[in-house]
């Protein structure tokens, strides 16, 4: 880091510069090679597909079904999500031991990762999100975590760092692949246990939250949730519920870790830009409308090119 000088940098630049800062290569590298035990749920997303949301879904039905023989555990009992579901190649960084047992089972943990990178031998539920919308959510996010003022960065400056690889993930094109190639081979499936890989739509825990709850749940291992279980899950995993404790998804456990390691100065957080948990947030089909003609028609042209040939309309 020495001889940087950030003064010097445009606001993409310094987006980039302080994006590959966020996390040391040890913490990486920790969180790649823990080895899970096989009831382990990856939530592996790429960014801005319904992270935060499938973890607290995940998070809330062990507790929901833990409840049933310790009344006393408390779903909610945690300062930041990233606590109880802790970020793989984060852990270190925020001091967190993946090997630790966690409030009940089975352990979930949060990550980015490409199939390629992630830990293997664990359960991965991939979350996959319309691009558009994924993009335009992105822009909006990743600038202002990373303390650059709103609109310094103009949305096709983003997208032409995107596709350049400004993302840890790669591109979501590839990592939804990742984890589908997977899922459809030999590495998707246990040893006379099913499937180890689950794909889920963004837009379909927006459509119909009770069933995709019910589905998430027989993939972790729950097959007999009663309609109340299934009922707390929903109202804990609402939009309502979770900005009302929006605190408790802000990420402020992985911003102290960062925060030095990336040079933001204080004066530089965007507090209103950067929650996970934002009024007007998560809208499906709001990439449409908040970005130009040329931009969608970029993004769409990157989907022909990619996904197109593997069936996808």
């Amino acid at each position: 880091m020495g001889g940087v000088d950030e003064a010097a940098m445009t606001p993409l630049e310094l987006m980039r510069h302080r994006n590959g800062l966020m996390h040391s290569e040890s913490s990486v590298a920790n969180g790649r090679g823990f080895t899970p035990r096989p009831t382990d749920v990856f939530v592996v997303t790429y960014p801005k597909c319904g992270t935060t949301w499938a973890t607290q879904i995940c998070h809330q039905i062990r507790c929901v079904r833990a409840a049933r023989d310790d009344p006393s555990v408390d779903a909610m009992a945690f300062g930041e999500i990233t606590q109880v579901v802790p970020w793989d190649i984060l852990a270190l960084d925020c001091d967190q031991d993946l090997d630790a047992d966690h409030v009940c089972d089975p352990r979930v943990f949060k990550s980015h990762e490409r199939w390629e990178d992630v830990a293997k031998g664990a359960k991965y539920l991939c979350v996959v999100r319309n691009p558009i919308d994924v993009f335009y959510s992105f822009y909006n996010f990743l600038p202002a975590y990373m303390g650059i003022e709103p609109g310094a960065i103009a949305p096709e400056e983003f997208a032409d760092a995107i596709f350049a690889g400004a993302s840890h993930s790669g591109h979501c094109w590839q990592h939804f692949l990742g984890y589908l190639d997977a899922r459809d081979g030999d590495e998707g499936k246990g040893e006379g246990k099913g499937e180890t890989i689950m794909m889920i739509c963004f837009e379909d825990l927006k459509e119909d939250l009770p069933r995709c709850v019910r589905a998430i749940a027989s993939f972790m291992g729950f097959d007999s949730f009663t309609p109340r279980e299934i009922d707390r899950v929903v109202h804990a995993s609402g939009f309502e519920f979770m900005r009302a404790n929006a605190a408790s998804f802000d990420d402020h456990l992985v911003r102290r870790a960062m925060w030095a390691r990336c040079r933001i100065p204080e004066r530089d957080w965007r507090g209103g830009g950067v929650g996970k948990v934002r009024r007007g947030g998560g809208v499906v089909g709001a990439g449409a409308l908040g970005m130009s003609e040329a931009l969608r028609r970029r993004i769409d042209g990157k989907w022909e090119e990619v996904m197109r040939p593997r069936g996808f309309a």
